[in-house]
């Protein structure tokens, strides 16, 4: 009686090896992916937060006389969606310490309101945000959720 001897990975085994590293996979790059989003909401959110403590400084200086409206930073807009809102210049963001900021996807400011936009907007569990208020309200409305 021959007795065959096992001379390496079964072809069972393989395939089993195969498909749980193409789980493993594909949960990493999810997960990673996730924490990208995460991260560049987060990051935006900052610019959002400083933009508007920054605003919140010139208002206050405007209020009390320290400074003039015509200081003011941005380019007031007459019409659309941010009508009277202040959209900010790249050298505007620079100023105000928020150097990473992109001005081409548009950050504007309501010097009244103290609400800071982003147009390109943002997303966070599939929603889409463009206003710092928004965000702040979803997050306020979503504490230990």
């Amino acid at each position: 009686m021959k007795i065959r001897e096992n001379k390496g990975i079964t072809f069972i085994a393989l395939i089993l090896t195969v498909i749980l590293l193409a789980i493993i996979t594909s949960v990493s790059v999810s997960m990673g992916m996730n924490f990208m989003q995460s991260a560049k909401f987060e990051n935006i959110e900052t610019y959002l937060l400083l933009i508007q403590s920054k605003s919140k400084i010139m208002a206050d200086k405007i209020a009390i006389g320290e400074m003039d409206e015509d200081e003011i930073r941005g380019d007031k807009q007459e019409s659309g969606e941010y009508d009277g809102w202040y959209k900010l210049s790249q050298g505007d963001l620079n100023e105000m310490g928020v150097n990473k900021a992109k001005a081409e996807e548009g950050y504007y400011v309501n010097y009244e309101t103290l609400d800071v936009a982003y147009d390109k907007g943002v997303a966070l569990d599939d929603i889409l945000f463009t206003r710092l208020t928004q965000i702040l309200n979803y997050r306020n409305t979503n504490k230990g959720k």
